[in-house]
């Protein structure tokens, strides 16, 4: 299945299965099951309400006449997507250096020697960095004039746990989306630590939908690619990572327990804009587009961020 939060046309958030050209939603279709009140909600819900969900899905795209649930299905462009977890419970977790081109490029551009990494690098973004499809990705030129780009397979946790096992570990991936990993070079490379530099608000674009594991390919058939204004800059097969989900797992939960709705994004290629002779950054006005195979495409503007002074956050934010 193909799941995405949407905005209703009454401006609420809700949980829908993306069928054909329509999107069904899925608490109006069944307002008694508690697990169709958000993404979290429905993965927290386990196997069962992902069953249910998609009996719906499969009756609503079979509608027989005076079927009640077709009237629940909404054409896709009157359902506009967020990310498919529009605030996760915690900072997403995020993978470096997870493909050889990429560590190739990263050594080549600041002068460093290759060295192959032998256990992930993580490192996290916080989660108002999290934005949806369609939404601006912030250039904040008092901050940063090297924005460059990322886009990553991304994984989102079903069963938690901890000291997970590899080869148990495919069992406890719910589906997968797309992250485009924004970064801000010149804030990342001032210190060691990553989180500022690519953690600034809007620096998660997410989406289009979550695909349920179920129906994923191979990582070797899924081939993930980002494109600027049109032109190719990311390209390659996501069977190169150097760790694969599985290991990601493994690795993350010795000592960190992961729970229902965890977002790991698991790496880019090489083609960052920084890797490029000259160096190349994104500029105002530019779109960013992201695909990985049936996941569908996430794409966002580029623009400067307005800047008159604080902005005043009611508290708490959920």
């Amino acid at each position: 299945m193909k799941l995405a939060t949407f905005i209703r046309a009454d401006t609420t958030r809700a949980l829908g299965v993306l069928i054909g050209d329509g999107m069904l939603d899925l608490a109006a279709a069944d307002p008694a099951n508690p697990a169709f009140a958000s993404m979290l909600a429905l993965i927290a819900a386990g196997p069962e309400a992902l069953t249910a969900a998609s009996e719906l899905a499969e009756r609503a795209a079979k509608p027989e006449p005076g079927w009640e649930i077709a009237r629940h299905l909404i054409p896709a462009p009157q359902a506009p997507l967020l990310a498919p977890i529009p605030r996760p419970a915690k900072n997403v977790f995020c993978v470096g250096l997870n493909f050889r081109s990429h560590v190739e490029q990263n050594a080549i551009a600041l002068g460093q020697p290759v060295e192959i990494p032998d256990i992930p690098l993580f490192f996290s973004k916080p989660v108002t960095a999290v934005t949806g499809p369609n939404t601006p990705i912030r250039l904040d030129e008092r901050l940063t004039g090297k924005l460059d780009w990322e886009v990553e397979l991304t994984m989102v946790i079903g069963a938690g746990g901890t000291w997970i096992g590899e080869d148990e570990a495919e069992r406890h991936i719910f589906g997968y989306t797309i992250v485009n990993d924004i970064s801000a070079r010149d804030l990342q490379w001032r210190t060691s630590q990553f989180l500022y530099g690519k953690g600034q608000d809007t620096y998660c674009p997410m989406g289009p939908v979550i695909v349920t594991a179920d129906e994923m390919p191979e990582l070797a058939d899924i081939e993930v690619e980002l494109l600027v204004n049109g032109e190719v800059m990311q390209r390659e097969s996501a069977g190169h990572m150097l760790f694969r989900p599985a290991r990601v797992i493994a690795e993350l939960s010795k000592g960190i327990t992961l729970e229902p709705g965890d977002v790991i994004t698991l790496g880019t290629p090489g083609g960052c804009g920084y890797q490029m002779l000259p160096p190349r950054f994104l500029k105002a006005g530019d779109i960013v587009e992201c695909r990985a195979g049936a996941i569908g495409s996430l794409v966002n503007t580029v623009a400067l961020t307005d800047h008159p002074g604080a902005t005043a956050v009611p508290y708490p934010v959920r």
